[in-house]
């Protein structure tokens, strides 16, 4: 059980966990985006009383360090969601959770961490950003998500001592 993920209701009848398969971590970033967006979408629809037709004239975002993976570009670019950057602490090479809290909205769908970023291989500190985007959903009444963009480093760090958690048990 590397990544700790929850075992379904259903799990004895199916035999598998839910999700999606995906022949790439591009694929698998466009799949989680979107069901951040849509999940946002449903809520924020809900929250304001719009219409179907209502809803997708709102411009969702997502927050994500600048050392991110270059298919998130494809992410914003297709599927009509705005990159909220957020610099990377610039000792650490780190995602700082205070600057996530400082660039939510009610228009975040959610935060991108990452496992492993291409410049260093640095992780960014998961369970301290989910603590912030919790008192931020619990306070504001918001919806933000949280993916954790493992690609680099979710084939090392379950085998890694030390690691904060960052991965289903968040």
């Amino acid at each position: 059980d590397l990544w700790h993920c929850p075992k379904p209701d259903s799990f004895d009848e199916f035999g598998c966990f839910p999700g999606a398969g995906t022949v790439g971590s591009t694929e698998g970033c466009l799949l989680a985006g979107l069901a951040l967006k849509f999940r946002w979408r449903a809520w924020y629809a809900k929250r304001h009383n719009l219409s179907e037709r209502e809803i997708r004239r709102e411009y969702p975002n997502l927050i994500i360090s600048t050392c991110f993976q270059a298919c998130w570009e494809k992410f914003f670019r297709y599927m009509d969601v705005e990159p909220n950057f957020v610099l990377p602490d610039s000792t650490s090479f780190k995602l700082s959770p205070e600057a996530v809290r400082a660039a939510a909205n009610e228009h975040t769908i959610g935060v991108v961490c990452i496992m492993g970023n291409h410049y260093g291989g640095q992780y960014d500190p998961v369970e301290e950003v989910a603590q912030v985007l919790a008192e931020l959903n619990e306070e504001k009444g918001w919806q933000i998500g949280i993916h954790v963009d493992a690609a680099s480093g979710g084939f090392v760090a379950p085998f890694q001592r030390g690691n904060s958690l960052w991965d289903f048990r968040v």
